[in-house]
């Protein structure tokens, strides 16, 4: 609070917010935290909001550490940017995420409709699966695919052999905590370079999509008399990603 007095107290005094600007800065000083104190300054903020002063009722409820429900405020009346600025310098780690959860909900919104935003926020969270399912419920098959492939590579997804499915790691995640492989974007992925002609490619990950990908591998590979060692050797086959662009 020192610093935000010092910055109110050094509004020069030609500028049309020096009034306010000097009773802001007594009222900083004299903040308590006592019952009565917060609960005015609440419900001075509150009404301020109501009557279309929200940046003034904002950052009264930040001067009585109460910056989750000025968060709530800034989302309700649309300012989802300012919101999560806000939660990110503010809040906790938990109250920050459950901010931004909402904002990338409104994101994923049929009325917004910014899923590639809500991607960039759900990637900030940590949120590794529901970004490849996004991915993939958005067709970006390749991407989808490459990207459920880094997770796995590093660690943030985990693969379950035993019970063939892909399972989070210990990160935070939407309501959403297993999938199956064969509901799993390699298939697609596989397709789509079967589709452009691209066979070793669609049977590298036909064959990494389990049990869901033998049948693709079979048709891959008609008449052949199995699939050959050097298609599964990733090293060796083109996959396509520029032609998937």
């Amino acid at each position: 609070t020192d610093r935000a007095v010092q910055l109110l107290l050094e509004t020069s005094a030609d500028n049309p917010s020096y009034y306010c600007d000097s009773l802001k800065a007594c009222l900083v000083t004299t903040i308590t935290s006592s019952g009565p104190s917060q609960s005015t300054i609440k419900l001075v903020a509150t009404n301020m909001i109501a009557n279309g002063k929200l940046a003034e009722g904002v950052q009264l409820l930040c001067l009585i550490d109460k910056a989750a429900d000025a968060c709530r405020y800034l989302q309700t009346y649309g300012e989802w940017n300012r919101a999560a600025w806000l939660a990110k310098v503010r809040l906790n780690s938990a109250e920050s995420s459950d901010v931004l959860k909402r904002w990338a909900e409104q994101l994923c919104s049929p009325q917004v409709n910014q899923k590639s935003k809500a991607i960039m926020v759900l990637l900030s969270l940590g949120c590794f699966y529901k970004v490849g399912e996004m991915l993939h419920s958005m067709r970006y098959f390749d991407r989808a695919a490459l990207f459920i492939e880094a997770c796995l590579k590093y660690g943030v997804m985990e693969a379950n052999d035993s019970s063939n499915i892909l399972f989070c790691g210990p990160v935070i995640t939407l309501n959403v905590s297993y999938v199956t492989k064969d509901s799993a974007a390699f298939l697609d992925y596989a397709r789509l370079l079967r589709s452009l002609g691209l066979r070793e490619g669609a049977a590298l990950w036909a064959s990494r999509a389990g049990s869901a990908g033998e049948q693709l591998m079979e048709e891959l590979f008609q008449g052949e008399g199995g699939v050959p060692e050097a298609v599964l050797d990733e090293d060796k086959v083109e996959v396509g990603l520029d032609s998937t662009d």
